[in-house]
């Protein structure tokens, strides 16, 4: 760890094979299709980037895009949670939405996910939107979206927070 407390040795790669981000995916979420923005993204088909260890071990994962000036953070998995890595990925997606030309960025989350809330409000992250039954709505056409989440809370909502770049 470097005296910031941030993982060493880590390098940044733009994901070309998404083959383990939809793996994560399908097994966190039960798709690899989000719904941001009333708009529909699947993981596979945009921008996706990697933070990898020196053995070449997969420490995080990001898949974002963008519409507009509006960056959207389609997922974000850390593989070593607790350990500043998820920081350090987000970091990069900021960057990488801002050289893109972007002037937000946008995450959506489950009711369920008060890690991801805590997580995202603490780097800056402001609540943007209410979405009441979003996700059972999402659920009737992607059906293997998962029922319940965090805590075995049951997943209806999805809440937007957005981050001015």
């Amino acid at each position: 760890m470097s005296p910031a407390g941030e993982p060493d040795d880590l390098e940044l790669r733009v994901v070309t094979d998404k083959g383990e981000l939809l793996k994560i995916m399908m097994v966190a979420w039960g798709s690899h299709r989000m719904m941001i923005d009333l708009h529909v993204y699947d993981v596979a088909e945009i921008d996706a980037l990697g933070l990898y260890e020196p053995n070449g071990r997969t420490a995080a994962l990001a898949s974002w895009t963008i519409r507009g000036e509006t960056a959207y953070l389609c997922a974000l998995h850390s593989l070593r949670p607790g350990e500043g890595v998820a920081i350090q990925m987000l970091d990069a997606v900021i960057a990488a939405a801002r050289a893109a030309g972007a002037k937000r960025l946008k995450a959506m989350l489950t009711n369920d996910n008060m890690p991801g809330l805590v997580f995202y409000q603490r780097r800056g992250f402001r609540l943007s939107g209410l979405y009441l039954d979003a996700i059972d709505a999402y659920r009737s056409v992607v059906p293997t979206i998962i029922k319940t989440g965090y805590k075995d809370i049951p997943i209806h909502d999805a809440i937007e927070l957005e981050i001015a770049l």
